[in-house]
C-alpha cells in the first residue's frame, strides 16, 4: 500500500510538472517565431536598401558621365571659338597690312608672281612632254635585237632557271639518299636474322615446275628478297640526279660568266650614247635630261 500511495504522488507531480512546462514551451515557441519574423524583415529591409542603394549608385554614375560629356563639348565650343577668333584676327591683321605700303608693293606683285608660277608649270609640263616623245622616237629608230639583248641581260645574269633546276636536282637526290640508308639497314638487319622455317623461293620454284600447279612467275619473285638489287636500284638514281645537278651548276656559272664578258652590251650602250648623247633603253621613267654639246 505504502509503494502504491507512492506511485500515485509521483504520476501527480509529474502531471502538475508537465502542465507547467506547456506555458513554458508556448512562450519559448511563441519567442522564437518573433525571432524568425524579425529576422525575415531585416533580410528583406536589408536587401531593398541594398537595391536602393545601387539605384543611387547607377544614377551618379550616370549623372557623372553626362557631366563630363557636357564639359568636353564645352571645352570644344571654346577651342573651336577661339580659333574662329584668332582667324578673325589674322585676316583682320592681313587686311590692315595691305593697306600699308608693303602691302599694296605685296598686292602689286603677287599676280604677276602667279601668272609666272602657272607659266613655270606650263613650261616643265612641255618640257617632259617633248623628252617622252624624243625618248619614244630614239627607241623605235633602235634595231630589235638591240632591245632584246638589254631586255634579256639580266636574266642572263640570274640563270634563275638553271638555278631552280640544280636545286631540284639535289632535292631529289637526297631523297633517293635517304632511300638508299634505309635499304642498307635493311639489308644489314636481314643478314642477321636467320631464314625463315617457311615457304622459300627455292621450294616455289620446284612448285612451279610441278603439274597442274597454280603458282606463277610473280608468286616466286614476291618471295625472293634481293638487297643487293634493290640498293642498286636506288644508287642509279642518285648518281644521276647529283650529277645533273653538279652539271647544272657548271654551265649555271659558265652562262653567267658569258654574260658578264660580253662586250657587245656595253660597246651598244655606248654607240646610242654618243649617237643621242643618252642612252634611251636605260633611261627611268620621268627622265628629263638635257642634251649637252
Amino acid at each position: 500500500m505504502a509503494n502504491y500511495g507512492r506511485d500515485i504522488r509521483n504520476s501527480l507531480h509529474n502531471i502538475e510538472r508537465h502542465e507547467q512546462d506547456q506555458p513554458r514551451s508556448a512562450a519559448q515557441f511563441a519567442r522564437s517565431n518573433a525571432a524568425t519574423t524579425q529576422a525575415v524583415r531585416s533580410a528583406a529591409t536589408g536587401a531593398w536598401v541594398g537595391a536602393g542603394f545601387q539605384a543611387v549608385s547607377a544614377f551618379q554614375s550616370a549623372r557623372a558621365a553626362r557631366a563630363a560629356e557636357e564639359q568636353l563639348a564645352l571645352q570644344q565650343a571654346m577651342a573651336e571659338r577661339q580659333h574662329t577668333m584668332a582667324e578673325q584676327a589674322t585676316w583682320h591683321q592681313f587686311s590692315m597690312w595691305r593697306q600699308s605700303a608693303d602691302g599694296i608693293a605685296f598686292l602689286a606683285w603677287r599676280e604677276p608672281a602667279c601668272k609666272l608660277a602657272q607659266l613655270i608649270r606650263d613650261r616643265d609640263s612641255m618640257w617632259l612632254e617633248g623628252w617622252t616623245t624624243a625618248i619614244g622616237r630614239a627607241q623605235s629608230e633602235i634595231p630589235d635585237s638591240e632591245k632584246q639583248r638589254v631586255i634579256r641581260h639580266p636574266s642572263r645574269l640570274k640563270q634563275t632557271g638553271l638555278k631552280v633546276a640544280s636545286v631540284l636536282s639535289f632535292v631529289l637526290a637526297g631523297l633517293f639518299t635517304l632511300s638508299l640508308l634505309f635499304q642498307v639497314f635493311v639489308a644489314s638487319v636481314s643478314q642477321r636474322i636467320p631464314e625463315s622455317s617457311g615457304y622459300t623461293y627455292a621450294q616455289c620454284q620446284a612448285d612451279l615446275n610441278a603439274p597442274n600447279t597454280l603458282l606463277s612467275t610473280s608468286d616466286c619473285a614476291a618471295l625472293k628478297h634481293d638487297p643487293a638489287g634493290t640498293i642498286i636500284q636506288q644508287v642509279i638514281p642518285l648518281g644521276l640526279f647529283l650529277g645533273l645537278g653538279i652539271m647544272l651548276i657548271v654551265v649555271r656559272m659558265a652562262k653567267r660568266k658569258e654574260a658578264r664578258a660580253d662586250h657587245a652590251l656595253g660597246n651598244e650602250a655606248q654607240a646610242r650614247i654618243n649617237h643621242w648623247r643618252y642612252d634611251p633603253l636605260a633611261v627611268t621613267p620621268g627622265y628629263a635630261g638635257s642634251v649637252t654639246s
